[in-house]
């Protein structure tokens, strides 16, 4: 392994991963220089230094079928064009600018460079580009403007337009705050001198807190981790890390402080891990992959070992340098499973830590043998000094770390304003990690556990990081584990990731050697068994939605009973042949349920968990206490307590239980609640064929019977296909574009609007067209057949007469009718019993109005357009649902119209809404629907008696990474159950499960997605248009 001292090029030339990079040999290299030293004005970002690296490629976007390569020379003249594109729109130097971008592209990435250069800071933010409080986060930090790229759509009420620029083909928008918020605090005391960028903590160990990183801070960061990494032009650095998260700032500066290069992935972590790993380790030799790669521990898991050892720490993989931080670093038994001894000669295997509070990384250790434990290392930079204190406030070699130093000061003004930050006599400023380290006797750091994670338990405390590492060393090395704690419900819950199924005989072996080797008080309440552990954004652990995956719903006290005897204490009731045999023995000793709890090898701690989950469904205190004695008492049966608690007054579905929301998993075993295992089939979808229309797909695509699928696009063809084989049936091309779902009324006819402004009748098999009515304006509304076959209803843009109404033998216009004052882009919605339909406008107005005459029988209006469909919250309800593109879900009334419940977003609301009520929920409707706020959401909606009130509750939201225009699909596969469809702007498709929200399957198309699928569930075969102009057909 080279040493720290080495020179850089030598280092980079002796490694055997830069064979792939001759483009950087010979290329001259600025002078070093001490950016440590605040005499140097030069900075590692100057556009005047970054020139010197000419013809070396600064970035590479990996993409189909071929890199996109920007060089630095190409890099600094677009620079200097958006420098000179924010001096024209008058952004003074110095300013923050506020960065909202959806990925790494080549654009962002000279965005970044050029506020640099204009002297000013960024502020990566992830808030929704729609909600108050994006404004409301810029006004905090002082940050008057704000930089978009691509489609995202920013609130004209909060942010006015300056101007927008193409950045490689790719759209950059500039806004400036029109209101400063009033409401909350602003930025006054002025920010430190040389200003890099501000970030925002995650708020996962506490409050959110800003933290304001000038260059002296971050510069000596980069500086000491490229002279121990022995970074150099030849390098190829993943550039993978979200932006909002600042290791990200560590790859992108590392490359401009040495000339490396930078590498970007249309394809993530979240969406495909093994195609991330083609991306950074190509299989064509001829494609250069990455030689330093910085991830999570729990995101670069998602590789797989096999992938791991193979392709990522391989002896022939390209990759030089693996830094892992954010969490505990991986055991010395995974690291095992990963690579052989030998790597360790070839690659840097680093553990390195750090807070945000002193950007970035503060201690690096790089891994010399596998056999021993791996320590938290020692400082990058000469200035970091480590101090540990313990509870008593006196120093230590046990207790809490502490990080500080005299020149790396970020500004943190939620604390630095409120009190005077610790310091000590040298004016070394400290900061406080929140994890609790041992220091060995020479020095060495070891990481225990955060801090927090000491909960009080029945009296005791215990140790969550102790659990759980008492509970991994019971594990084989491909499983994982981790604990957590409800502290809602007082429970203790051990969730074991494991890649293979195991059988319920398998678990309960496991789950009781645990139990022998913790003690009574560390003993989980809970093992749930997972395929998988969820990843947050920024990559790390997700315990709050592990948590919720872990929550079981309500039981039966019976239930919950004799889960717990069956599954802690092995007691269980025999079957009655057995029972009559035993009766007949005189002799023969108590077992199954004529056992006590004590005899049955019950404890008193046993019994308190019992009876504080049992105890949530009791109405009478004193019957809570009666069963805890009962359970206690030797002399009582298993037999008589359960007796006692089918006679005891019981809440109805758990409802006393607080500030929960279950989510539902799945059991193998009847009730079971110790013991719990997801595992559900691993869904896949594969490509059956696409076809190409010329010009995108934004319309929802339609079927008929299984037989059919029809669609049209912007090219203005419209096509019937058949949807096993994609050939085609015919093909129609209208005059102008086509953005409306098709309505099929038979085999041999169907009706589509067109741009043109009139209703088209086509013989799908055929191609012919069979009747085409003017309607006045554009037709973006799919045109309704009503209930009875005799009607047609078609909305449109026309100044006139917005509804049409057109008998459907003939065509003839039966009425026409004039809603609100603005077109109609929402589908109507019929009301069978009452002859009616529920129509909603693009002022907000929405009426009922008769299906016989076109008569208007009441209107009432939203302060926001409506372009989503409404729908019935169930087939015989009295009461609907529609959404205000301003985000705003409304419950109303049938009969007036009346707002009865309303559920806000934080964006916008193009999708329209989908209910389901399955026969599982106790009688709960759902509402599914997209949002522009990057969410898919599931309402449960629950009306009351009379239909004359309904409440919502948020049942989940999933963050799919990007705006949802296009509605939700719901659809059936056995035996996965209910899923949903989702497709983002940015080409994901997803799967998700409808219980709980959880991403089974996801992928990204080569376009963004604006349409609406379908799925035909005989042939397991969903179909989604895309911008790219294709057709797909995936099969699950």
């Amino acid at each position: 392994m080279a040493s720290d001292g080495m020179n850089p090029q030598l280092a980079a030339d002796s490694s055997p991963g830069h064979g792939h990079t001759p483009q950087n040999v010979g290329t001259k290299t600025p002078a070093d220089v001490d950016l440590g030293e605040s005499e140097r004005s030069d900075k590692l970002y100057d556009i005047d230094r970054i020139r010197a690296f000419e013809d070396v490629p600064f970035l590479i976007s990996r993409m189909e079928p071929k890199d996109t390569i920007v060089t630095y020379g190409d890099a600094v003249e677009q620079i200097q064009v958006l420098v000179d594109f924010l001096r024209t729109n008058e952004v003074p130097a110095g300013a923050g600018i506020a960065l909202r971008i959806t990925e790494h592209t080549p654009a962002t990435s000279l965005m970044i460079l050029a506020i640099l250069n204009n002297k000013g800071h960024f502020f990566p933010t992830d808030k929704m580009t729609l909600s108050q409080d994006l404004c409301v986060q810029m006004s905090t930090a002082g940050v008057d403007y704000l930089l978009v790229n691509k489609h995202l759509t920013v609130a004209p009420l909060y942010f006015t337009l300056l101007d927008s620029i193409l950045v490689f083909e790719e759209d950059c928008r500039l806004y400036t705050v029109k209101v400063k918020s009033t409401d909350h605090a602003v930025q006054t005391k002025p920010l430190p001198a040389n200003m890099c960028y501000t970030i925002s903590t995650t708020g996962t160990t506490g409050k959110p807190k800003l933290i304001h990183v000038p260059y002296e801070c971050i510069a000596p960061n980069i500086v000491g981790l490229s002279q121990k990494l022995n970074v150099s032009m030849a390098d190829i650095i993943y550039l993978g890390t979200p932006i909002t998260f600042d290791p990200f700032v560590v790859e992108f500066f590392l490359a401009l402080q040495n000339g490396a290069t930078l590498l970007t992935s249309r394809h993530s972590m979240r969406d495909s891990p093994s195609k991330v790993l083609s991306a950074l380790f190509p299989d064509n030799l001829a494609t250069p992959g990455i030689t330093i790669l910085q991830m999570t521990p729990s995101l670069f898991r998602q590789f797989g070992a096999s992938s791991i050892r193979e392709r990522v720490l391989s002896r022939s993989s390209s990759l030089r340098v693996l830094l892992l931080g954010g969490e505990p670093f991986p055991s010395n038994v995974e690291l095992v499973t990963w690579m052989s001894p030998s790597v360790l000669l070839q690659k840097h295997i680093c553990n390195i830590y750090g807070i945000t509070e002193i950007s970035c990384w503060s201690l690096l250790h790089i891994v010399q043998s596998l056999q021993s434990p791996v320590p938290l290392g020692t400082p990058i930079d000469k200035d970091t000094v480590i101090r540990i204190e313990s509870q008593n406030d006196e120093t230590s070699q046990q207790g809490e770390l502490f990080l500080g130093s005299s020149s790396r000061r970020c500004y943190i003004p939620e604390v630095d304003d409120q009190t005077k930050a610790s310091r000590d006599d040298s004016g070394i400023c400290f900061r406080a990690t929140g994890d609790l380290v041992t220091r060995q006797q020479d020095g060495t750091l070891f990481y225990s556990e955060r801090s927090n994670d000491v909960v009080k338990r029945a009296g005791n405390r215990i140790s969550l990081g102790l659990i759980t590492r008492k509970i991994q060393k019971c594990l084989p090395s491909t499983e994982l584990t981790t604990c957590l704690w409800l502290e809602d419900l007082q429970k203790l819950i051990c969730c074991i990731r494991s890649l293979e199924s195991k059988t319920r005989v398998e678990q309960r072996v496991q789950t009781f050697d645990i139990l022998s080797k913790v003690s009574i008080a560390e003993q989980p309440d809970r093992f749930v068994y997972l395929q998988h552990f969820p990843c947050n954004v920024h990559g790390k652990l997700d315990k709050q939605q592990l948590l919720k995956m872990c929550i079981p719903l309500a039981q039966p006290a019976q239930q919950i009973l004799k889960s717990y005897l069956h599954d802690r204490l092995e007691c269980v009731e025999e079957p009655d042949d057995n029972l009559a045999k035993r009766q007949r023995l005189e002799d023969a000793a108590p077992c199954g349920y004529d056992l006590s709890f004590r005899h049955a090898g019950g404890t008193s701690f046993h019994a308190i968990t019992i009876c504080r989950e049992i105890g949530l469904q009791m109405c009478i205190d004193d019957e809570q206490r009666h069963l805890f004695e009962m359970l206690l008492d030797e002399n009582i049966p298993l037999r008589t307590v359960l007796r006692f608690l089918d006679t005891a007054k019981l809440v109805a579905n758990n409802i006393k239980r607080k500030n929960v929301e279950p989510a539902v998993v799945a059991s193998s075993c009847q009730g079971g609640l110790v013991i719990k295992r997801i595992e559900q089939p691993v869904l896949k979808l594969q490509l059956y064929w696409k076809v190409n229309f010329e010009k995108c797909i934004d319309s929802p695509v339609a079927e008929y019977e299984g037989r059919f699928i029809c669609v049209g696009a912007h090219s203005k063809i419209l096509r019937t296909l058949n949807p096993q084989t994609g050939s085609e049936y015919s093909t129609v091309k209208l005059p102008d574009r086509i953005e409306c779902r098709v309505t099929f009324l038979s085999e041999q006819l169907a009706m589509v609007g067109c741009y043109d402004g009139c209703l088209y009748g086509f013989n799908p098999q055929t191609g012919d067209i069979v009747f085409r009515v003017g309607i006045g304006g554009m037709i973006k509304s799919q045109p309704m057949l009503t209930a009875d076959g005799r009607r047609i209803i078609v909305c449109s843009y026309a100044d006139d007469y917005n509804v049409y109404c057109l008998s459907a033998e003939r065509q003839e216009v039966l009425w026409c009718q004039r809603i609100g004052e603005k077109p109609i882009f929402a589908s109507p919605l019929e009301l069978p019993r009452e002859q009616s339909l529920i129509i909603c406008t693009l002022d907000g107005s929405y009426s009922r109005v008769a299906i016989t005459d076109g008569s208007v029988e009441w209107t009432q209006k939203y302060r926001e357009p409506v372009f989503s469909t409404p729908v019935l919250l169930e087939s015989m309800s009295n009461i609907f649902l529609s959404a205000e593109v301003a985000g705003r879900v409304h419950a109303c009334h049938v009969g007036n119209g009346k707002i009865l419940a309303t559920f806000t977003t934080e964006g916008n609301i193009f999708s329209s809404l989908v209910v389901k009520t399955p026969p599982t929920f106790m009688g709960h409707s759902f509402a599914v629907f997209g949002c522009i706020d990057q969410h898919v959401y599931c309402l449960r909606c629950k009306a009351g008696s009379g239909g004359k009130s309904v409440d919502f509750e948020l049942h989940w939201k999933v963050n799919v990474g990007a705006p949802v225009y296009a509605t939700p699909t719901l659809l059936t596969v056995q035996p996965n159950g209910l899923l949903v469809w989702c497709a983002a702007t940015d080409g994901r498709v997803m799967l998700m499960n409808f219980r709980n929200g959880e991403i089974q399957w996801s992928d990204k198309l080569p376009g963004q997605v604006f349409s609406s699928a379908c799925f035909i569930e005989d042939l397991r075969r969903v179909f989604v248009g895309c911008r790219d102009n294709f057709l797909y057909c995936l099969g699950i």
